[in-house]
């Protein structure tokens, strides 16, 4: 029995991890081959945006060694790459390859390119322009009657090869998937605290920009638990513990100032 015919069989009642929409891709942008995702998960791509940047802002977290773990798509898509220094700096870089989020001293950072070299944002400042954008828009997230929802543990299964909990709410009879699959491997710490903290504060970011219409609430409490293998459309593929060089990092460039973030961000299409 395959990972996936292991969870089906296991899950009755589990909700599909595509109800749970992924936080990865922006408005204008696609990973390569799944240019028609916006009509499958009916997903608005500039919301899709802005919850990608509330999941990626403020990512530091105790770290006990080096650690880079790559998520991935169920077809094996790569979609999130984590470095993790052993003093708790860290590197994350998603789907898109002009971009990439940074902890360093416990400041979290977005660097991306810009026409004239890096463009490096702090991630306090991105927040408030993210919510001053919110505050002019009419239009929120429709209430998903789930999200609050607590989520069970259901079964064992395995993910790529590694064992994990899967835990579903019981409040959708979906058969195809758990919301989350959480490893109680102790070597995935790091990992482990690192998402947990950066999933804590984008869903505050979240529920001060949509309130109760913020997505994903009822996995907050799991993260708890360990690692996820599986959760918010990605699966952890590779865990690496091989030393990451400092210069990974490194600022590339002084951070520009609130005003100049609301400028970049009024001018993104």
């Amino acid at each position: 029995m395959n990972d996936r015919s292991a969870v089906g069989q296991h899950l009755r009642g589990a909700r599909h991890a595509d109800a749970v929409t992924p936080p990865f891709i922006g408005k204008g942008q696609a990973v390569p081959g799944h240019e028609g995702d916006t009509d499958r998960y009916g997903y608005d791509m500039k919301f899709g945006f802005r919850v990608l940047t509330a999941l990626a802002i403020a990512w530091g977290s105790p770290a006990c060694a080096d650690m880079t773990a790559r998520y991935v798509m169920d077809d094996g898509t790569p979609l999130m790459t984590i470095e993790i220094a052993a003093n708790g700096d860290m590197r994350t870089r998603f789907s898109d390859p002009s971009s990439y989020f940074l902890t360093r001293e416990g400041r979290d950072y977005l660097v991306k390119t810009g026409p004239a070299g890096p463009i490096v944002m702090r991630s306090e400042d991105i927040a408030t322009v993210m919510l001053e954008q919110a505050a002019r828009e009419t239009w929120r997230p429709p209430k998903d009657k789930n999200a609050n929802a607590p989520l069970i543990a259901r079964a064992k299964v395995r993910i790529r090869g590694r064992q994990g909990v899967a835990y579903a709410s019981d409040r959708d009879p979906s058969p195809d998937a758990p919301t989350v699959v959480i490893s109680e491997d102790p070597t995935l710490a790091p990992l482990a605290s690192a998402i947990r903290k950066q999933f804590l504060q984008s869903l505050a970011t979240m529920s001060s920009m949509f309130g109760d219409a913020s997505p994903s609430r009822g996995i907050a409490p799991v993260l708890s638990k360990g690692a996820p293998l599986a959760f918010l459309g990605l699966e952890l593929d590779t865990v690496s513990r091989d030393p990451v060089p400092a210069s990974r990092f490194a600022l590339p460039a002084p951070p520009i100032t609130l005003d100049a973030v609301r400028r970049d961000f009024n001018a993104a299409p």
